[in-house]
Parts: structure tokens; C-alpha cells; sequence
């Protein structure tokens, strides 16, 4: 009994032995495990930390004024546009062209009714013939007064009556040759034509329509002088001459002006002063078509021109750049503060801490700090100015 006892107690010796054996070789395992994976993340990191990040760099310049280039907008309009009606009523019977027609000075757009003016005018040549015949009978009676007057044989009343009954018929004849003459103007006014040489914008009334004294029939533009009304500062107003030529754009395309007057007066609703210029041509753009005028003007000023991809905002309206400064053969990352003067086609004139022909990141900035070690990208280049 004792024997087998101390059989059992080795045997369980044995076997806790065993599974301490076992557990620290797994645990060896596993340190070894970790210690190799720290070894290769040390392996693979070391590396990155040593090769500076690439950045693509600007040497910038820095500039006693910069040009700004001002743009302003109006619109392509006639020179001359009429709304063409008639001064008397009537009733209109005809219209011989549509919209969109060209037409030239005098030629006959539309016809009202003049039959009613005719026959007014038979009435009062009817009225002129009898007037001049009693006239001329008035007129010899009173010669034959003035004779037997003379002789004594009538009274002066007599000789005043037959000279007041000439006189007065006299009147009348004047008056209808001037009925008849006012007739013939009606009937002239009748007929609506071209006061100058353009193209038809627009038809109001069609044959049949009763007309109104004044009202629109027709819509005329003097297509031939195509003019651009555009407002502008009044700063801007005084910088610009009668006769210079400008370049305009409409609708894509290049437009050339002449200035050909300013007004004299600010508009009240966009405190602008209105030019206008003259076109040679306009290219068939349409009248009422946005037409944009770019004026450049130089403003005295220090200050660098720099693209957009290298701003970052800053606190209370300012901006930072990141430029690279040399420390015992490295090129590191530093911050410089600026101020935004103008901003345009994707670059920005600015004013700051920046020194002259400094080198500033425009590439991969958004991830440096300052102190960080980079690499400038060959080659630099200029940082350059709008194209004016």
C-alpha cells in the first residue's frame, strides 16, 4: 500500500513538471513573438523618420505695386430704339413687315384707313370752289360800289358793306385751304415708315386693329451702330478718355470699343457712372446680351504674389505660409504670417513676414509642422504675376 502511494506521488510530480515545461515554452514562444514584431515595426519606421518628406517649393519675389484688373458689366444695346405708332386714330389695314426684317429710312411699314380723310377732303375742295366764286362776286360788287360811290349816287354804308363782305369771304377761303391742308397731313400721318435704317424687335397690332393716338405698333432698333452701356466706379470713370479704345467681352467672343460719351450724372440705385461705347462690330450677339469691360489698375504696395495652395487661414483674418529655412545643411519647415491684399486667377498678392526670394511650400503643406525636416522637389520656380 505504501509503495503504490509513493508510485502516485512520483507520477504526479512527473506531470506538473510536465505542464510547467510546456507552459513556459509557450510563454517563450509568444516573447519571442513580440520581441520580433517590435524589431520589425522599429526596422520599418526607422527608414521614413530618416528620408525628409518631399515638398514642392516657390521662390517668391517680392514687388513694389501689384495690377489688379477691375471688371464691370453692362449691356449691348441699339443706339437709336423707337416704339413707332401713330399719331391719329384709325384703323389699321395693313403691315408689310414682320419682326426680324431690316428696313431703311422712309420705307412704308404700315397703312391706316384713309378713306374717311378723302372724302373729308372732296367735302372741303367742294366748300374752296363756292368760297371762290362768291369771292369773286363780292369782289366785283364792290368795285361797282367804290364807281357809283365815287359818282355820289350810294352811301358810304353802302361801299363798307360790300368791302366787309369781301373780306370776310376772303376769311373763309383761307380757312379751308387750311382744313384742307391739315387734311392732307392726316392723311400723310396715315402711313407709318422707317425714321431710320434698323431691324423690326417686335409687332404689336395686326390689320384690323382700331389704333389709339400714340400707341405702339412696331419696335425699331438701329441694328447698324451697336452700342454697350456699362457702369462703372467713379474712380474708375476718371481714368478713362473720350475716343480711347477698350476691350470688351459678350457671349464668348471679343468685342472692340470706342468710349463715345460718359454721362454726367452717378446713378442713384448703383452709385456707378454710365459709359458708352461704340462697336464696330457686334459679332451677332444679341442686344440685351452681358457685356463685361476689364479695366487694370496698378496700387503702390510691398508684397509677394503667391498661389492659393499655399494659404492656410489663420486667426483674425490672417493667412500662414510655410517656408523652408536652412539649419546645418537640412531644410526645415517654418511658419510666416500674412496679409491677403488681392486675390485672383488662383494666386494672391500678399504682405507679411515673408523675406525676399523666400522659398514657399505649395505642395504636400498640409502635412508639415514647423521644424520638420523636407526635401525641396527640383526644380523652384518663380512665383509669377496675373496675366494682365
Amino acid at each position: 500500500m505504501t509503495q503504490t502511494n509513493e508510485v502516485q506521488r512520483r507520477s504526479g510530480l512527473v506531470g506538473l513538471v510536465g505542464r510547467l515545461t510546456v507552459a513556459a515554452a509557450i510563454f517563450a514562444v509568444i516573447a519571442g513573438g513580440v520581441a520580433t514584431f517590435h524589431l520589425r515595426a522599429a526596422a520599418e519606421d526607422e527608414p521614413e523618420a530618416l528620408v525628409p518628406l518631399p515638398v514642392q517649393v516657390q521662390t517668391v519675389l517680392r514687388q513694389d505695386s501689384y495690377r489688379i484688373n477691375e471688371r464691370f458689366a453692362g449691356r449691348l444695346e441699339p443706339a437709336r430704339r423707337s416704339s413707332l405708332a401713330f399719331e391719329r386714330a384709325g384703323l389699321l389695314i395693313e403691315v408689310m413687315v414682320e419682326e426680324g426684317d431690316r428696313v431703311e429710312t422712309g420705307q412704308l411699314l404700315a397703312q391706316l384707313d384713309i378713306d374717311p380723310l378723302l372724302a373729308q377732303r372732296d367735302a372741303v375742295t367742294a366748300q374752296q370752289a363756292q368760297v371762290a366764286a362768291d369771292l369773286d362776286l363780292a369782289r366785283r360788287t364792290l368795285r361797282r360800289q367804290r364807281d357809283l360811290f365815287d359818282q355820289g349816287h350810294v352811301s358810304s354804308q353802302r361801299l363798307d358793306e360790300a368791302r366787309l363782305s369781301a373780306d370776310a369771304l376772303a376769311a373763309r377761303a383761307r380757312a379751308l385751304a387750311a382744313d384742307l391742308r391739315a387734311l392732307d397731313i392726316d392723311i400723310d400721318k396715315s402711313t407709318l415708315r422707317a425714321p431710320f435704317s434698323g431691324q423690326l424687335a417686335a409687332r404689336h397690332l395686326d390689320e384690323g386693329a382700331v389704333v389709339s393716338p400714340g400707341g405702339a405698333v412696331l419696335d425699331l432698333l438701329e441694328s447698324s451702330r451697336p452700342q454697350a452701356r456699362i457702369g462703372v466706379t467713379p474712380e474708375a470713370a476718371r481714368r478713362i478718355f473720350a475716343g480711347a479704345t477698350f476691350a470688351l467681352q459678350a457671349s464668348g467672343k471679343d468685342l472692340e470699343g470706342r468710349l463715345a460719351a460718359t454721362r454726367p450724372d452717378i446713378a442713384p440705385e448703383t452709385r456707378s457712372i454710365e459709359l458708352l461705347f461704340d462697336l464696330a462690330d457686334r459679332q451677332d450677339v444679341p442686344f440685351g446680351e452681358v457685356v463685361t469691360l476689364r479695366l487694370a489698375r496698378e496700387i503702390d504696395g510691398s508684397g509677394f504674389w503667391l498661389p492659393l495652395t499655399a494659404l492656410y487661414e489663420d486667426e483674425k483674418g490672417l493667412w500662414s505660409v510655410f517656408t523652408l529655412i536652412e539649419r546645418d545643411g537640412d531644410s526645415l519647415v517654418a511658419r510666416e504670417t500674412v496679409e491677403v491684399l488681392h486675390a485672383e486667377d488662383g494666386q494672391a498678392f500678399v504682405r507679411g513676414t515673408l523675406a525676399a526670394q523666400a522659398d514657399v511650400v505649395v505642395g504636400n503643406a498640409e502635412r508639415v509642422v514647423p521644424g520638420q525636416r523636407v526635401r525641396p522637389v527640383p526644380p523652384t520656380e518663380v512665383a509669377g504675376v496675373p496675366a494682365s
